[in-house]
């Protein structure tokens, strides 16, 4: 069980890991925004025919929109890896003097009463936004970034993996409270 748990897992977190390396167009775009700022520029290219999601050109707008771009989908993949790795946000503080069954208790109801719920309500309705925003054109009206139904689809697909994930950790979780004898689920090294 912890084989197929560790490689579904795996195959969970791996947009995770390959986004991290965004920080560095990240970094790039804010020290060129900084460097616009300082020189007074406002466009560094422009062309005539539009590009999906560049528009016509690339300004300062465009800069500003893709760093908000990056974070989000930084913030939203990390998420599944956070959570894989056991280090989202918890409550702990107030379950880690609580016997390891209890914990594996309380964690099986989170993931299926809060977790699995939540995922599949963003996964529903991230799904018609982004379907809203590809339908409508949406895009910058100041200079910015064209086709925001692409970073809006991050949202119900990040939400989908992180669901997967909340399944297959209460999976491995029923696993370990059925097997008395058994190891801890995934992450778990308490």
């Amino acid at each position: 069980m912890k084989r197929v748990t560790d490689a579904v897992f795996r195959v969970l977190v791996t947009p995770g890991e390959l986004v991290g390396w965004l920080i560095l167009p990240l970094i790039v775009s804010v020290l060129l925004t900084v460097l616009a700022a300082q020189m007074g520029w406002n466009a560094f290219l422009r062309w005539e025919a539009s590009i999906p999601v560049l528009g016509n050109a690339i300004t300062v707008n465009s800069l500003a929109d893709l760093q908000w771009y990056i974070f989000a989908i930084i913030a939203i993949f990390g998420g599944v890896y956070a959570f894989r790795d056991d280090q989202h946000v918890s409550v702990d503080v107030f379950s880690s003097a609580l016997p390891r069954r209890v914990r594996l208790g309380l964690s099986l109801f989170g993931d299926l009463v809060f977790l699995l719920p939540f995922c599949a309500i963003i996964v529903w309705y991230g799904w018609s936004f982004t379907l809203t925003a590809f339908n409508s054109g949406e895009g910058s009206s100041y200079g910015g970034l064209m086709d925001r139904w692409l970073i809006k689809a991050i949202i119900p697909l990040g939400f989908a993996l992180l669901g997967i994930a909340a399944f297959v950790r209460a999976i491995a979780t029923i696993h370990s409270l059925l097997q008395p004898s058994s190891g801890a689920r995934p992450g778990d090294d308490r």
